[in-house]
């Protein structure tokens, strides 16, 4: 198998990059000809290889440095589309419509190799058919396998791995295909349902009204060289953002509802019974395999198999992708603030309201529009986003205006 990566400049093109070569997977790695593309490009080349740092984890993993070998690096896009089994599109979601013509161009379109597009954000497929052609095979990915950075152009730093997360197949992927994604994301959940990816867009939920309700704060501390937490001083010890978090959180929990799909944390009915009786088996389970890291990925996998069928409020996500045990009524800021992961530092960036605005926050309210569902939180904040920046979220965003709503309701539905 020969794996593409498209993007490996930004930070989660070079973890993937890391990640696979000291697998020992053959790899091709694209960067887009920028000066930063070069710069990282021209790095990688002079040096073999690149860093993959990892801090101290319970994996065992060390710090090494990972060589290239036979595998390599390049701005030739048609030799990665020429020579790759699958392509992982490592770009800001709001780039993946640029990223698929070009390989389009480039005739991806007749080899109908899978598409990984990490992270998908809301409703990618549809976009991304209208220019590579209907049914062609997209993997949309939940979120990043990975919290990481790119301090340095020769460096990858994997703080993290994601412990599960949820993959929708989406057209049409043979046998061969979905074996290549099992092999490559073995923590993935597999789902036929694009909903469960879609509206599982914590990052929609999290990131674009923090952002918007922070930024002269923001703004200012950055103009003065001081830090601003972006989940501690945004979220935790702001209560009043939090609660607008929440009320967006309810908007995707609700079109889930009308769109017959099951949820844990919807206010009228939130199942918080099954969700302490699954969360304490499956920490029983972990505890009682500890120290065999097969066989907790195996368990996490089955777990959130279980739960692909379910779209889960933003305390349940933090429960079982980062483990802040689920405190039955306790608010999104309080469960952000015991967060680990949140409390070391975090600093805003701009594309979380350019990538999680026009690709997420944007189809959420069009969403609830087909389904007759008060959107107006998600309204305000994207109408503060377009006064401040002066743009239009939703002209060039995922408005789904071009499709029925017979359309998208049966794509999110995987009829």
């Amino acid at each position: 198998m020969t794996i593409g990566i498209y993007g490996i400049s930004s930070q989660s093109g070079r973890a993937y990059l890391a990640d696979y070569l000291a697998k020992g997977y053959n790899v091709i790695g694209y960067t887009r000809p920028t000066e930063h593309g070069k710069e990282v490009l021209d790095t990688i080349h002079r040096l073999g290889g690149l860093y993959l740092e990892r801090p101290e984890n319970s994996n065992h993993e060390m710090s090494r440095f990972v060589t290239l070998g036979k595998s390599s690096v390049t701005e030739d896009l048609e030799y990665m589309v020429t020579n790759s089994d699958l392509v992982i599109v490592a770009l800001p979601s709001n780039f993946h419509e640029e990223a698929v013509r070009l390989m389009s161009e480039r005739g991806i379109w007749r080899r109908r190799i899978p598409l990984i597009l990490s992270p998908s954000r809301s409703v990618a497929s549809p976009y991304m058919w209208r220019i590579i052609g209907e049914r062609y095979p997209i993997v949309c990915l939940s979120t990043c396998p990975y919290s990481c950075k790119a301090p340095k152009p020769e460096v990858a730093l994997i703080k993290r791995r994601k412990r599960t997360f949820i993959a929708s197949l989406e057209g049409d992927l043979n046998k061969k295909q979905v074996d290549m994604i099992r092999e490559m994301f073995p923590q993935a959940a597999l789902t036929t349902v694009p909903a469960l990816t879609s509206l599982n867009n914590i990052g929609a939920v999290f990131h674009c009204a923090t952002y918007m309700l922070n930024i002269d704060e923001i703004e200012r501390r950055k103009a003065a060289g001081e830090l601003f937490s972006f989940y501690m001083d945004g979220i935790a010890a702001r209560p009043e953002v939090g609660e607008v978090l929440e009320q967006i959180d309810q908007v995707r929990l609700q079109i889930a509802k009308a769109l017959g799909i099951r949820t844990f944390g919807l206010k009228e009915n939130p199942r918080e019974d099954i969700w302490r009786k699954l969360t304490n088996g499956l920490r029983a389970l972990e505890e009682e395999s500890a120290d065999d890291i097969d066989i907790l990925r195996r368990i996490r996998k089955e777990f959130t198999e279980f739960l692909d069928n379910c779209v889960i409020s933003a305390q349940h996500w933090l429960d079982i992708t980062y483990g802040v045990v689920r405190i039955e009524g306790e608010s999104l800021s309080a469960a952000i603030g015991r967060t680990p992961t949140y409390q070391k530092n975090s600093v805003p960036q701009l594309r979380y309201v350019t990538e999680d605005i026009p690709t997420g926050l944007v189809v959420f309210e069009a969403l609830a529009h087909m389904l007759n569902i008060d959107a107006s939180v998600c309204t305000s904040i994207i109408d503060m986003y377009n006064a401040r920046f002066g743009v239009d979220a939703r002209a060039v965003g995922r408005n789904l205006s071009d499709f029925s709503s017979e359309e998208i309701i049966s794509y999110l539905k995987g009829e």
